[in-house]
């Protein structure tokens, strides 16, 4: 057999399908074939570990599973952006030179100081390259997501370079929270801009904020740089995760490694975890997930885009190495394409504190993960997720050539 398989419990795979044809063995690594899903008998679930090429299943009972792959070549030529991400890996097999891999979290991720993720988007209705668009990048082909139509698929996930101004997360009025913000995604400021005027590349509808007890600042033209037509057609409503850590800063900060941040995304503490008080009295309701189309990155892809300088040694190590940390640590930060030395940015998951209920997450110039209150003007960069009938036309994924977009 060409993989293998690895479980806690007595497991029997009984059959094995290719376009959804049984063949006698799990297709070899590199053969253009790709799992795309398991079937398992009581409730199991398991994951393939493609780095390895192993199936993974954790259960105590006897399960039989069957394991479905694929071929995902287009046979117009043109590839979903998963199949181009999917033939990247199957062609470098390549663990920290800044192509891709599969990281902790199952996701395909683009890794290190300057991998080729450059893609065109945003572009002018009728043109899908050149000075017509914005170069966004690819952080990875995300696998679970869930869509506003109910759908779990692999999708895309892209990110902005900052916007041209820098803005807060969140603002109020000065009697909530002592005018500092309130850190709950689903009803931020900064949600709010990015899901209507940004998205719909309009002025005049929503307010943009720069300081504490709801100062505002002039907007960013988003006729010029808000979403086209043609970049809002390729947008996937998806489900968020808005989940956070639990406890006081000075636990989390000694913990907070890429993946304890992931699960923390996925949990179901909030970033409200005070109990009253001038800092901790605003009514807004709370919640773990989100359905939207903008967002901005996780603390965790920050952490998971760093290939520490080469070396799967020193990326293990930063891996496990608190994000509160990195400033510390050339490797891990410098050799991470979401770091910027110029611009603190924020991330879309709030810090939990004792005494107030205003802080969130950002990436700092020193390249720690750390928090600060929500009001604060910081650079804002757009992430979406893209439809799976995205198509990747062309182009190489360079900074001179980048990635070419159709939609089917």
């Amino acid at each position: 057999m060409n993989g293998k398989i690895q479980a806690s419990g007595d497991v029997s795979i009984i059959a094995i399908k290719v376009d959804g044809a049984v063949v006698d063995e799990i297709p070899a690594k590199g053969s253009g074939k790709y799992f795309e899903s398991a079937e398992c008998s009581n409730g199991a679930t398991g994951s393939w570990d493609r780095t390895n090429w192993q199936f993974l299943l954790n259960t105590t009972k006897k399960t039989k599973c069957t394991l479905n792959f694929t071929t995902t070549k287009s046979t117009t030529g043109e590839q979903s952006g998963a199949s181009k991400m999917e033939d990247l890996l199957s062609q470098e097999e390549d663990k920290g030179s800044g192509i891709t891999i599969v990281s902790d979290d199952n996701n395909i991720r683009y890794i290190g100081k300057s991998p080729n993720n450059y893609i065109y988007f945003n572009c002018k209705d009728g043109s899908n390259s050149g000075t017509n668009c914005e170069t966004w990048r690819i952080i990875g082909l995300m696998d679970g997501i869930k869509t506003k139509a109910g759908k779990t698929e692999r999708l895309l996930k892209i990110i902005r370079e900052p916007l041209p101004k820098n803005l807060s997360w969140d603002s109020s009025d000065s009697n909530v929270n002592g005018g500092n913000g309130v850190n709950e995604w689903s009803q931020a400021d900064l949600m709010t801009v990015l899901n209507g005027d940004y998205f719909k590349g309009q002025t005049g509808t929503d307010k943009c904020y720069s300081g504490s007890s709801e100062k505002t600042t002039e907007c960013p033209d988003w006729t010029q740089y808000g979403l086209k037509k043609s970049a809002q057609d390729m947008i996937e409503e998806v489900v968020w995760n808005t989940g956070t850590a639990s406890g006081t800063e000075n636990t989390w900060q000694k913990e907070n490694v890429p993946v304890f941040q992931y699960m923390w995304e996925r949990s179901d503490f909030t970033g409200k975890q005070c109990n009253g008080g001038s800092y901790c009295n605003d009514d807004v309701q709370r919640q773990t997930t989100w359905e939207g189309k903008v967002g901005l990155m996780y603390p965790s892809d920050y952490g998971y885009a760093t290939d520490g300088g080469g070396d799967q040694v020193k990326r293990m190590q930063c891996l496990y190495t608190p994000l509160y940390n990195w400033g510390n640590n050339s490797n891990c930060k410098s050799n991470d394409w979401l770091y910027d030395s110029s611009n603190t940015q924020w991330t879309m998951t709030p810090a939990p504190n004792s005494s107030n209920a205003y802080r969130v997450f950002l990436v700092y110039t020193g390249g720690t993960v750390d928090y600060y209150y929500a009001h604060f003007a910081y650079a804002v960069r757009p992430v979406v997720y893209l439809k799976s009938n995205v198509k990747i036309s062309g182009g190489e994924g360079t900074s001179s050539s980048p990635y070419t977009l159709t939609i089917s």
